[in-house]
């Protein structure tokens, strides 16, 4: 017998993990966020009412706030959302410096904007369902989108001219 987690966590696993990761900025607390929030879920006989994907990213969202003050209550720093300290030939080959930019200036992002954006494009959230995660408006969820989408355009732009001078 499935569990009604099992499914939302193989479609948007690759979210989960990428809005933790979003918010601890620290892979191995990512992991454990994630970890932490499907031990909870899979303990919870029946799905909760609304839409249970909304609701799984919630729960992923608040185990990986909870990872971040439990870091710093301990004193240990965070790394950037896109930690890498070895880049493979292949990223090499095919403009690591690009990917390194787009990495920072996704870092850079506020929290709230940083969180839209990876909702909706790694998660596949619709605004509604990302509105529903934060609990927060659905127009509120669509600014946030947009003026980070826009944020992350200017950035890159500027630092395209910048590598070109």
């Amino acid at each position: 017998m499935k569990h009604w987690f099992e499914d939302i966590y193989q479609q948007h696993r690759q979210g989960l993990y990428s809005l933790a990761l979003s918010v601890t900025r620290q892979p191995a607390a990512a992991e454990d966020a994630v970890h932490d929030a499907a031990v909870r879920l899979i303990h919870k006989a029946e799905a909760p009412a609304g839409d249970s994907a909304a609701y799984v990213f919630r729960s992923v969202r608040n185990a990986a706030i909870d990872q971040v003050r439990r870091r710093q209550t301990q004193g240990l720093q965070t790394e950037g959302l896109f930690a890498d300290p070895a880049p493979g030939p292949y990223e090499q080959a095919t403009g690591h410096e690009q990917r390194q930019r787009l990495m920072d200036a996704v870092n850079a992002l506020p929290q709230a904007q940083r969180e839209a954006i990876v909702m909706r494009i790694f998660g596949q959230l619709t605004f509604q369902q990302i509105a529903d995660a934060n609990q927060q408006p659905l127009s509120t969820v669509a600014s946030r989108y947009q003026r980070g989408l826009t944020r992350l355009k200017q950035t890159m732009e500027n630092s395209h001219e910048r590598a070109q001078a």
